[in-house]
């Protein structure tokens, strides 16, 4: 595919730009990186697509205030999986990329690492719940949503197939299991049910995911019986991850806590709005998060093999081609906000254009880390991962508080863009490269 696509170039762009921007990556095996991120891409293309078509037709079939309950009740769950995973996914992405020889001891400590916080969690988030929570349907929906910690550990196998440029088969089960789930949330509309059967489905998600992700795995790995606790491995994980933990903490505090305040100083129709918005602003990420993690490989090979040159204009070139991509999309979908939100949703989330004008810059931003937070933990700057994440997380709490009592769901989306515009700080960092 990338030889087609090298050899079409090659005809039709001038020469000095095809060799800068196509053929130099070619130069260094870019091929098989661009294949691994071609089968991510399509399937990624196949689940937003049919999962955004699904979930506007839930949106508008529960309403601003259903729906707001239970983008409530994800967003509480959401603020328990800093223990659930603890931070390690990183770690163990970096450690099987570079030492493949001990994969079977790194997936099995990162599995019983991430089972153990897993069944803490599922515990704490249904305690916490119905505690916080007087409202009957919302333990409901925050206890059936709890028990997706005890089955969330089998998807570190996606990064060993991650780690091994093998991203078409975890591809293959996401484009199975999307499926399967958005036909259930259809049968839940066309039954007439509410949230409670909605939560039920998306229970049922990290089981199929843990039941085919095995399966591929057994069948293209062997079995994982070859894994291995090993606990001064998992000391050692646990020692590298305490910064991501942190990190995690603070990036679960600032993506859930603008739910969470506008259910308490608005209201669920509040969320409802807000977050319907959010939900299409955000559907295009899963681009620049596939190229981004699929060149991660090829960055790190940079760095090791070919000099700090060659590692610094990989950075720069995938950096600067994801905001700029980002830039190019926010401008017509910005000025577009209120007939697309008026054409997906309906006149009840008519609220939902500005939130969408606004937080679509933000994704900007977003982009912008997810590319240079690659840099970071490359270069193991973990202190300025985790103060960049507590800055973030801080700022949108503040901000939050001004904005959101007086602006509401808006509000709430200017405090997200001002806040996340401190992503762009780790740019400085790579041109001071050599």
């Amino acid at each position: 595919m990338y030889s087609y696509i090298n050899h079409l170039t090659a005809r039709i762009l001038p020469a000095w730009i095809h060799d800068r921007f196509i053929g130099r990556w070619n130069s260094h095996g870019f091929n098989r990186y661009f294949s691994n991120t071609a089968w991510a891409l399509a399937a990624r293309i196949f689940n937003t697509a049919t999962s955004l078509f699904v979930s506007i037709y839930l949106i508008r079939y529960l309403g601003p205030e259903n729906y707001g309950q239970l983008s409530y009740a994800l967003s509480f769950i959401g603020l328990f999986t800093i223990i659930s995973t603890l931070g390690i996914e990183n770690i163990l992405y970096r450690d099987l990329v570079k030492y493949p020889e001990k994969r079977s001891t790194y997936l099995g400590t990162g599995f019983v690492i991430r089972l153990t916080a897993g069944i803490a969690a599922a515990i704490f988030a249904s305690v916490s719940g119905w505690v916080t929570n007087p409202d009957d349907v919302s333990r409901l929906v925050i206890l059936l949503l709890s028990a997706t910690f005890l089955f969330t550990p089998f998807n570190i196998i996606i990064t060993e197939f991650q780690a091994n440029v093998a991203q078409k088969f975890p591809s293959f089960v996401t484009m199975v299991v999307v499926s399967i789930l958005n036909l259930l949330k259809i049968g839940v509309i066309v039954a007439n049910e509410g949230i409670l059967y909605v939560a039920i489905v998306l229970l049922i998600e990290p089981i199929l995911y843990a039941v085919f992700l095995s399966y591929i795995r057994i069948w293209h790995y062997g079995s994982l019986r070859d894994w291995k606790f090993d606990r001064l491995v998992a000391k050692q994980m646990l020692i590298d991850a305490w910064p991501f933990i942190l990190v995690a903490l603070f990036t679960t505090v600032y993506t859930r806590v603008d739910q969470i305040m506008l259910k308490h100083l608005v209201d669920s129709a509040a969320v409802g709005v807000y977050d319907a918005a959010v939900r299409v602003a955000e559907a295009w990420l899963f681009l620049p998060a596939i190229i981004a993690s699929s060149l991660f490989p090829a960055i790190v090979n940079a760095k090791e093999k070919l000099g700090s040159r060659e590692y610094r204009y990989r950075l720069l070139t995938m950096t600067g081609a994801l905001i700029i991509m980002s830039v190019i999309l926010a401008i017509p979908l910005s000025l577009l906000a209120r007939p697309l939100m008026e054409l997906l949703f309906g006149p009840t989330f008519i609220d939902s254009a500005m939130v969408f004008s606004i937080y679509i810059w933000a994704s900007v931003f977003i982009v912008a880390d997810m590319a240079l937070r690659n840099f970071l933990i490359i270069e193991n700057m973990r202190k300025t991962i985790f103060l960049i994440s507590a800055l973030v997380a801080v700022l949108n709490i503040i901000l939050n508080l001004f904005f959101i009592p007086v602006f509401g769901p808006v509000g709430a989306a200017w405090s997200t863009l001002i806040a996340y515009s401190i992503f762009l700080w780790p740019l400085t960092r790579v041109w001071k490269l050599g």
